[in-house]
């Protein structure tokens, strides 16, 4: 995500900047980072596509978070490695993180 991207996105949920959508948006960001995936844009909803990049491979795809929280798809997208290449790459995986943000980011 950018310097200046907030944590949330706005446009979508329309309650805005509530304690429940910033733990939800912090959960979401966390779970898709340990699974090998990292955030190309605010958080939009569990249910609204979201841009992502694969970090076994480097492609940017749409992924729905209420898929992605329960492993799902199996075969992360066209392109990617073999299933059976996946579980070595993701822990391979720098343990650092990949996307921090600034109390700005979450709270403006």
């Amino acid at each position: 995500m950018g310097p200046l991207s907030p944590l949330l996105d706005l446009t979508v949920l329309r309650r805005g900047y509530t304690a429940s959508n910033i733990t939800a948006a912090l959960k979401a960001v966390h779970h898709i980072l340990s699974q090998g995936w990292t955030p190309l844009a605010p958080y939009p909803g569990s249910d609204t596509l979201w841009r992502v990049r694969c970090e076994l491979c480097g492609t940017e795809v749409l992924r729905f978070y209420s898929h992605l929280r329960r492993g799902r798809p199996l075969k992360r997208h066209v392109g990617c490695l073999p299933l059976a290449e996946q579980a070595a790459a993701l822990a391979a995986l720098p343990t650092a993180p990949r996307v921090t943000f600034s109390s700005g980011q979450i709270l403006c």
